[in-house]
């Protein structure tokens, strides 16, 4: 969460309270504008109901399925707001929503943590090799067709931190500084894919015929 917005507007459904709940609670810590939309199936089966209640009264607002009420995310996000940023988590559904009613947001205004992905699924039948710069190292490696930069880089004895490997989390960052990457995560902004300063080891690529040079 960018600490320095002036509001947040945290969206969730089902499981995808969890990470909102503990953003949801720095903002109230840091004395952000903040308000919560929590989406579910049914009441018995959300969450953290009653704590998110007591410790943020009003700004908490429920859409229970069972009780026929439902999040309206076209009508909650029709007028854009410069000075917020949105935060969700919840279905892959929810998620396509959120992103086409924050179609007229300022770009990087919607922040998403998802459940799957299959944007870095290999296909070596579709790919094709790319050298990489190890500046630091000093070394030169071949990314082959059928395996992702993570494994290049750890056969060659470069240590990188890494969790799902499916370019969800965000572990297996590393710092670009130069060429053209094939952004494969979801993790990554708008603004920050455009900067071209770090990719998703586990999943991302070079564009092809580009040489990528990293800070390794």
């Amino acid at each position: 969460m960018d600490e320095g917005c002036r509001k947040a507007i945290f969206i969730a459904g089902g499981i995808g309270i969890t990470p909102v709940s503990a953003m949801a609670r720095r903002a109230r810590a840091l004395d952000i504008d903040y308000e919560i939309h929590y989406s579910g199936r049914s009441r018995a089966g959300m969450a953290m109901i009653d704590e998110l209640g007591a410790l943020h009264g009003d700004r908490l607002h429920l859409y229970i399925k069972e009780e026929g009420n439902r999040n309206d995310l076209n009508a909650l996000l029709a007028r854009s707001d410069r000075s917020a940023q949105i935060y969700a988590c919840g279905p892959e559904r929810m998620v396509q929503a959120l992103e086409r009613a924050c179609a007229g947001w300022p770009d990087d205004a919607l922040r998403v943590e998802h459940f799957a992905t299959t944007l870095g699924t290999l296909d070596p039948s579709k790919e094709q090799p790319f050298e990489v710069e190890l500046k630091d190292s000093g070394l030169t490696v071949t990314v082959p067709a059928d395996q992702t930069l993570l494994s290049t880089l750890r056969c060659a004895g470069i240590d990188i931190q890494s969790d799902c490997e499916e370019g969800l989390c965000g572990s297996c960052e590393v710092r670009v500084l130069a060429g053209k990457v094939d952004h494969r995560d979801v993790v990554l902004t708008r603004g920050e894919r455009e900067s071209n300063t770090r990719m998703m080891a586990c999943c991302s690529r070079a564009v092809p015929g580009t040489t990528l040079v990293l800070e390794l």
